[in-house]
């Protein structure tokens, strides 16, 4: 199933349990995938996770069970309404729900409704008022491939658990790693910087980091304009499309590629589209990698697709400067936080270091703006009091 729609809906989304789709009509002909978490999510009561290896699965409870057979039931309450695909997790549920025909009430009735038949039916096995969190997460389909993208996603939530679970250490979100700069030339004035960071601490122990380094005119993705900025485009399979790939960009991914085959660890600000390919293309060869971002972890944040599998392997490494917090959805990089990532990047390579024209900028300020990124103070903007 394909839905028309104006492109402009899709940019005004909401971060958070109460997330939605500006303008959309909600009672209108779609499929949706949702969300939904307990009120109280330090007691998984929906169920529990068994196996081991790559095969794990979901064992419901009494109450998961009642969570399953409410579901079921929609279609009854609600004509024209067909159930595709669940999910129960022992703190949370995954739902696909094919709206087949116009409703007369918006989705979210169709979604409290479950909730609330779900929690009484369950209250005296769960010895709480309420089951469900207030609200809960809805993701719309737009683009063909989609719907099996949603499926998968939630058939493989258990087998996601449970390798994080075997895997504690590296899904769990540091909200303070001390990582040691390495002497690279020019004015350091701060030996070690602090990090939010997920992923596997000991990649920064490697003999070998190789900074990643691509300008934008050697690399683009196709991207599109929409309301809110620009957007890569992604074929059916979401991986990006690429616009442009010069023979210099190719030579770059191809020493770095062949440095990582070699047993060295790359490490990527990526900024540009060329270092987020050059990283992508490790990540599907099993390589080593530590990124950098330009804002923090949420407290419950896991890395998704093809992230998750190399931070499960132990290949990945997320860093992001102490003093930048997590803020919810994109957050556009700015001239400044570029910068302050390229010398974070030139700091922790050492040898690895590329050289990187701070396009009149002298490196003092730059080392002054990164000594308040990576020490817990407030990142201040350095601009022109600091250009040369």
């Amino acid at each position: 199933m394909t839905v028309e729609h104006n492109s402009e809906v899709r940019q005004e989304v909401k971060h958070h349990m109460g997330r939605r789709c500006f303008n959309w009509d909600y009672s209108s002909r779609c499929i949706y995938m949702i969300t939904i978490v307990l009120a109280d999510r330090s007691r998984p009561v929906l169920g529990q996770l068994v196996g081991e290896g790559e095969e794990w699965r979901v064992e419901p409870s009494e109450i998961g069970l009642i969570v399953e057979q409410c579901w079921r039931e929609i279609p009854q309450q609600w004509p024209g309404v067909e159930i595709i695909e669940s999910q129960l997790m022992p703190d949370h549920f995954h739902g696909i729900i094919f709206v087949k025909e116009q409703q007369k009430k918006k989705f979210g009735n169709i979604v409290g409704s479950f909730k609330s038949k779900s929690s009484s039916r369950s209250s005296a096995l769960a010895h709480v008022s309420g089951l469900w969190a207030p609200r809960y997460v809805d993701l719309i389909l737009f683009r063909k491939g989609q719907l099996e993208k949603m499926m998968a996603y939630i058939r493989n939530n258990p087998r996601r658990l449970g390798i994080k679970r075997a895997n504690p250490t590296l899904f769990q979100v540091a909200r303070n790693l001390e990582v040691d700069f390495a002497a690279c030339g020019g004015t350091q004035i701060i030996a070690k910087g602090h990090f939010a960071a997920i992923g596997n601490h000991f990649l920064l122990d490697r003999p070998e980091i190789c900074q990643i380094q691509c300008s934008r005119s050697f690399f683009a993705y196709k991207r599109k304009r929409l309301q809110g900025g620009w957007r890569i485009c992604r074929d059916t399979n979401g991986k990006p499309i690429v616009e442009k790939a010069t023979p210099e960009f190719e030579e770059k991914a191809a020493a770095a590629l062949r440095a990582a085959a070699q047993g060295a660890v790359l490490l990527s600000p990526c900024i540009s589209h060329g270092e987020r390919e050059i990283a992508r293309r490790a990540f599907e060869a099993g390589h080593r990698v530590i990124t950098l971002q330009n804002k923090g972890f949420s407290p419950l944040y896991k890395p998704g697709g093809k992230l998750f599998e190399t931070c499960a392997a132990g290949n990945l490494l997320m860093l992001a400067p102490i003093s930048w917090p997590y803020v919810p959805g994109e957050k556009a990089m700015t001239r400044e936080q570029a910068q302050v990532l390229n010398r974070i990047a030139q700091l922790i390579a050492d040898d690895g270091a590329v050289e990187i024209d701070y396009k009149g900028v002298v490196l003092s300020g730059i080392d002054e703006a990164v000594a308040q990124a990576v020490s817990g103070k407030d990142f201040a903007s350095y601009g022109e009091a600091q250009n040369g």
